[in-house]
């Protein structure tokens, strides 16, 4: 096999599937609305009386705006960057009420429980992904382009959870990196930021802080490393722990982008499948507005993928027209 298939978010969609980050908003929203409203005020959102009469009648529109563009629109890159600064203001509160004489000493269990009390729901992040994919069905879904019906001739690498390739197109040989529901993954659903720096950066702090007897700085520092920890994506271990399907690329002369925009967290994906092909692989790549066009493009630029080698089209050149 020579050609490999790379589809992203923008596939499913195309065919659709709610599958996008504020279709998972909708989720929580439903089904964990205390989780959402816990998670939302990590980032500065809070939730919003509409029916009150002093709310101006274009509020909820101008309000889900702000939150779809500064959080969920790139939802995975936003992540990774809840207020640490209210965290701390916070820890500082508490240790004044604490008015301890002797220092920040024993009271490491006190400071913990407060965190995992305040913090803690975090961890129910990965449940609710899956939950919420799973209940997604492809069962009623028809193919837009035929000539991937039944294509076993491909490579194909999806960055969806979903089992459209599997389910609609008949592909069975289908790597999904970040996992999935689909009966013949063996991960189930990674979704995240791509900052172990920041956590491992966080893990430090608290060791120092620990050796220094500050079991206040010890305690904030391990909360912050820890509520970043389930909504990490680590990409340069998902690399790794997939290390075979990279190798098989040797031979590749033709690769097809659609619906993957390639953002800042799969820059590595993008860097690696390019050091794994020939140098001189064609790659097809379908765009579905000018905002991906550019970040392809970006994206393209910074892993040094040679302008020759690059065929860039509007997405509406791949599909079958209805």
């Amino acid at each position: 096999m020579n050609r490999m298939l790379i589809v992203g978010n923008g596939f499913d969609l195309e065919h659709g599937l709610k599958t996008a980050y504020w279709n998972f908003r909708e989720y929580l929203e439903e089904n964990h609305l205390d989780f959402l409203i816990a998670f939302e005020k990590m980032y500065n959102f809070y939730p919003v009386d509409f029916g009150d009469p002093y709310v101006g009648k274009d509020a909820q529109q101008e309000w889900e705006k702000d939150l779809k563009s500064k959080l969920w629109e790139s939802f995975e890159e936003e992540i990774g960057n809840p207020d640490i600064g209210s965290m701390w203001n916070t820890s500082e509160c508490i240790l004044d009420d604490l008015d301890l004489d002797g220092g920040n000493i024993g009271i490491e269990d006190t400071m913990d429980e407060y965190w995992r009390n305040e913090y803690g729901f975090i961890k129910q992040f990965p449940e609710y992904v899956k939950e919420w994919i799973e209940q997604i069905s492809t069962k009623d879904i028809a193919p837009r382009k035929q000539a991937l019906v039944n294509d076993e001739e491909c490579i194909c690498l999806s960055f969806n959870y979903t089992d459209t390739l599997e389910n609609v197109y008949h592909i069975e040989d289908v790597l999904h990196i970040h996992g999935s529901v689909c009966k013949n993954s063996w991960v189930e659903p990674i979704m995240g930021h791509y900052n172990r720096e920041n956590i491992e950066k966080h893990k430090v702090a608290a060791n120092r802080a620990g050796k220094y007897f500050d079991e206040g700085e010890e305690s904030i520092q391990k909360a912050i490393a820890e509520f970043l920890e389930p909504i990490n994506k680590d990409t340069d271990e998902i690399i790794k722990n997939n290390q075979r399907f990279f190798d098989q690329l040797s031979e590749i002369d033709s690769i097809t982008i659609v619906g993957w925009s390639v953002g800042r967290v799969d820059i590595p994906y993008l860097r690696k499948v390019a050091e794994s092909v020939k140098a001189e692989t064609i790659w097809h790549v379908y765009w579905h507005d000018e905002k991906a066009e550019k970040m392809l493009e970006d994206a393209f630029d910074q892993v040094g993928i040679t302008l020759k080698y690059r065929d860039f089209n509007p997405d509406t050149k791949f599909w079958d027209r209805l």
